[in-house]
Order: C-alpha cells, then structure tokens, then sequence
C-alpha cells in the first residue's frame, strides 16, 4: 500500500486529521499530516502558496523514502501491507486541496493519487465577495470569536472535540494568514495549469456541503479528468465530521478500478 500525505482545511493544521488517522491507521502504514506555513507548529510564518508546496514536497520526499525522516511519520498502520516507500496518495481539503493540485502538477513522480475534498469553484462569486467579508469579521470580532462562528456554522459532527480541534487552529492563526490562504484558495485557478492531470484524481464532497455543492464538485471532476464521490452526512470539513466514513471513501478510491496496476 502506497503511502499517505494529508493536507489541512482553511485554517487547521495538521492535528485536525486526528479522527480520521485512527480510521485511516488500520488502511495505511505510513503516513504523515504537515501543518503548512502560518498554521499549527509553523504559525509564526507568513503564507504562501509556494511556501506550502514547499512543505508537501519536503513530506513526499520524506514519504518516498523508506526509514528517511522518519520523526517526522506522525502515524504507522496496523494495517497488513508492507511498510512501503514510493509515491504517495495525497489528500487535501480546502486549503490543502490546493496544495495537492499543485504537487501533482509539479511532483508526478512522487504523487501515486490525488484526492480533493471539498474544494471550492474557481474565481465564481463567492471568490468575489468573501475574503472581503472575511477581512471585514475579523477586524469586527477578532480571531477567535470569528473562528467560533465559523466552525459553528461550518463542522457539523456529533462529537464536539472535533469542531474543537478547528477551533483551537483557526482561533491560533494570525488574521493575515487566514486572508492571505483565503484568496489563494478561492483563485486556485491561478497557480494551476488547466487541464487533467497526470495521477488518478477524486474530487470529494461531503453530502451536506454548502459551501461546495454538487455540480460545483462533478465540473471539477471533469476539468480534472477524474471521478466523484460523496462523504455521507458530512458537511464542508468531511475528515472531521465522518471521519470513518471518510476513510472509508478513500479507501475505495485507493483499491478501486483506477488505480490498479498499469493503469
């Protein structure tokens, strides 16, 4: 089984995958979840979406190399595969969609799959309009009651410690990194090259998103040449709202008809 580099939502870091690695642990024997420039561990840094690829390059490299940076592996399986080395499956959301998109343009070699979720359309209205709400809430309310509300609004698991764990990231990261990740998330379309990509590609959304909806995700999907799936119950943050039915749809994206040997 190939290994897994995970990338983080709008404001997160790398702790928020914590649910969804104690499902993906017994699917995966390696695995690593980074916290990119601004956000968890490195949040004194600015963002940048070079920055951030930097980061997920740096993970694949270590992800390619069987023993190398090992510290580094935040999660071993207890899975049965071997402990491989090689490309990994990389999965993004929000945020982190963006990043993977541009490691499989810029790293093939070492991107075995791509999995998008919750990735929002490109330069449409809400790109037009919201980081200037943004911008305007947090000069309003400041960073952790604008962080409450919105992960108030937006996680809607049953378990409240996973909302908390959003919570705590966004409420630790600077305003400016917020807006900074915020438009480069909304205008993706300007740091990737059009057209389908080279790695097997699933656009997911969760089945209660209402921020991403479901043409938004199927026209993805084609501009992308890859296929759809849908995340039952969840909302916009999928891995932390199911976190088991979550690893359940990537595991059937990793051991499905597309990704099986020669093709």
């Amino acid at each position: 089984m190939s290994p897994l580099l995970l990338l983080h939502t709008w404001g997160g870091d790398a702790g928020t995958w914590g649910p969804a690695v104690r499902h993906l642990g017994a699917q995966v024997p390696r695995l690593e979840a980074v916290d990119l420039p601004g956000h968890g561990a490195r949040a004194a840094e600015p963002f940048t979406v070079d920055g951030a690829v930097a980061a997920g390059s740096a993970a694949l490299d270590r992800l390619a190399g069987a023993g190398a940076g090992a510290g580094a592996v935040i999660g071993a399986g207890t899975g049965t595969g071997d402990l491989a080395a090689g490309p990994a499956h990389v999965v993004g959301s929000g945020l982190g969609a963006l990043i993977a998109l541009v490691l499989a343009q810029r790293r093939p070699d070492r991107v075995r799959s791509l999995t998008l979720v919750g990735f929002p359309p490109a330069d449409g209205p809400e790109a037009a309009r919201r980081p200037a709400e943004t911008e305007a809430l947090l000069a309003r309310d400041g960073t952790e009651r604008f962080a409450k509300a919105y992960v108030d609004s937006t996680v809607l698991s049953g378990d409240p410690a996973h909302g908390d764990l959003l919570y705590r990231s966004m409420a630790a990261t600077r305003p400016e990194v917020l807006l900074d990740s915020l438009r480069a998330t909304l205008g993706w379309a300007g740091h990737v090259r059009p057209g389908p990509l080279g790695p097997p590609c699933q656009v997911v959304r969760g089945a209660r998103d209402h921020r991403v909806g479901a043409a938004s995700a199927a026209a993805l999907a084609r501009r992308l040449g890859g296929s759809t799936a849908v995340v039952p119950g969840a909302g916009h943050v999928a891995y932390l709202d199911e976190p088991e039915a979550f690893a359940a749809t990537l595991a059937a994206f990793h051991h499905g008809p597309a990704l099986e040997p020669g093709r």
